[in-house]
């Protein structure tokens, strides 16, 4: 009985010595939450994508995890390269990677150029994978959720707001701007600052208005915002005097900035997201062109412009998600002072993949649920907006549109839907439905989409960013929104406001006679 027993044991111990060996292989860990980043991870966007989203995981972790039921996971992020920022990338690149790893993954985040996640997205989507895009503007591609919403109902938006709200804070910024360009260089009590090239000032110019140039990239993102800024640049009190385009990669456009300059601008009205923006910047400065930058330029958020524009980048205004010394959230200049230290840069856009991957770790905690049908109902829930957000006071997503005035064209929120996002009496706005439209207009895309982000003052509202000269080194600092002399009110509140830190404006036009050189006007007001 003895020898029975020995035998068993001994078998048991082999049993149990060889099966998790088995094949040589490791086991899998158990209970973790593995997050799909896709990107270019060679290029600027990606690499904001990785580090805000390992940022994130890692603080996650560091907290315990994320719970679900009485289990408790940790979180790990994965590459998945897309390889977006190429030059004719069609989206095969990041569906094979995606595909690749599909079934092991919770959900994604990431994303940057248009045309191509609007290919490789459908890796997720078909598996009904939760994905955050957090990087493409374009309207077209979350107006997908409204038309066929059991297929897309999983694409959210992260970062950024789409291309009609950036064309709105870009018009609103510039504005701004240009008002008190126009006011300076008009001169006070008539007389001009002695250091204005004739060309420059304002009452020689056509009408008295300030002269703007349209600069954007020949890319889908823009395709909305270029009639867009020729519509709303004049009502706002400039002459528009050119638009063009160019490639998102182009390596030189000195000719088109030579022909520019033939028009005396005193605004180049931007938008880049590719390599041509900082391009731009260098070529801009050295033929030249004393006219002011305003808009979008995402190689110039980098705190590298300076040094690769010796300089000359001062002045330059963007529209912008984060700024040195600009506290947006009481959680903003802590998480900002930890990337610049983790990574030595300053963060762009894309960098919202921190704020996505925790709040999406919350939607898992709060559902006990792995389920992205769960997830998606907990994300569409007013009540589960973001307030814990570094890159705004509250993120939040429009609703479904409740009016369907043209199905699978036209669509509209209602009263109701506004209200729970404006306080609409406390500005005195009253609701018209023709002001909440989403979908197109004459070809032109209406903005209130459905997963899109809530666009207003106390929402993701972006930031006006300049680099300037602050105890002899550059730095980009906020200088909007600004407190201005009275109310700036729109359909979605009071734009006359400051977030903590914000600098005053400086004004970069003119010239000095005795050195040729750009100098600095400071605000008059």
């Amino acid at each position: 009985m003895k020898k029975i027993i020995f035998l068993i044991i001994a078998s048991l111990l082999v049993i149990g010595l060889v099966l998790p060996g088995c094949e040589g292989e490791e086991p899998e860990p158990e209970n973790i939450i593995k997050i799909a980043v896709t990107g270019p991870f060679s290029d600027l966007q990606g690499q904001n994508h990785w580090d805000g989203a390992q940022m994130a995981a890692q603080e996650i972790n560091a907290a315990g995890g994320v719970d679900v039921g009485a289990t408790s996971y940790d979180v790990e992020v994965i590459q998945v390269e897309t390889e977006e920022a190429t030059e004719g990338e069609d989206g095969s690149t990041g569906t094979t990677n995606l595909n690749a790893i599909i079934d092991d993954i919770t959900f994604c985040v990431g994303g940057f150029r248009t045309e191509v996640v609007s290919v490789y997205r459908d890796a997720a989507i078909d598996a009904e994978v939760l994905f955050m895009n957090c990087g493409a503007a374009t309207g077209a591609l979350q107006f997908s959720v409204v038309t066929d919403y059991e297929t897309y109902k999983y694409w959210f938006k992260g970062t950024p707001y789409n291309e009609t709200f950036l064309v709105k804070s870009c018009i609103r910024m510039t504005a701004t701007v240009g008002g008190t360009l126009k006011a300076t260089l008009a001169g006070i009590e008539g007389m001009h600052p002695p250091y204005v090239q004739d060309a420059y000032k304002i009452s020689l110019a056509v009408g008295g208005l300030p002269r703007v140039e349209i600069l954007m990239e020949n890319a889908a993102w823009c395709a909305g915002m270029v009639p867009a800024a020729q519509y709303y640049l004049p009502l706002s009190g400039f002459n528009v005097t050119g638009t063009t385009l160019v490639s998102p990669t182009a390596a030189d456009i000195s000719s088109e900035l030579s022909d520019i300059a033939s028009r005396d601008p005193h605004i180049i009205f931007t938008a880049f997201s590719g390599s041509v923006g900082a391009v731009y910047s260098i070529q801009k400065n050295s033929l030249g062109i004393p006219a002011m930058s305003i808009g979008i330029n995402v190689p110039a958020q980098q705190i590298s412009h300076w040094a690769n524009t010796g300089g000359t980048c001062k002045g330059e205004v963007l529209l912008d998600t984060w700024a040195d010394g600009l506290n947006i959230t009481p959680l903003t200049h802590d998480w900002f002072e930890a990337f610049m230290t983790r990574t030595g840069r300053y963060p762009v856009y894309t960098a919202g993949t921190y704020d996505a991957v925790k709040h999406v770790c919350k939607a898992i905690d709060e559902t006990d649920s792995l389920d992205s049908d769960d997830l998606v109902d907990w994300l569409e829930d007013p009540a589960n907006s973001n307030t814990d957000s570094v890159a705004s006071p509250e993120i939040a997503y429009y609703q479904m549109p409740a009016l369907n005035i043209t199905p699978g064209e036209l669509y509209g929120l209602d009263e109701t839907q506004v209200r729970e996002w404006y306080d609409i009496d406390s500005y005195s706005y009253t609701y018209n439905a023709n002001d909440w439209l989403c979908g197109f207009v004459s070809g032109v895309q209406q903005p209130h989409i459905a997963h899109d982000l809530v666009y207003g003052p106390g929402l993701m509202t972006g930031i006006g960013a300049q680099w300037q000269e602050i105890a002899s080194a550059g730095k980009k600092v906020g200088i909007w929104p600004m407190v201005l002399p009275g109310p700036s009110i729109d359909q979605y509140g009071d734009w006359s406001f400051a977030y903590e830190g914000t600098q005053p404006l400086y004004l970069p036009i003119g010239s000095d006679e005795s050195t040729g050189g750009m100098l600095t006007i400071p605000n008059p007001l």
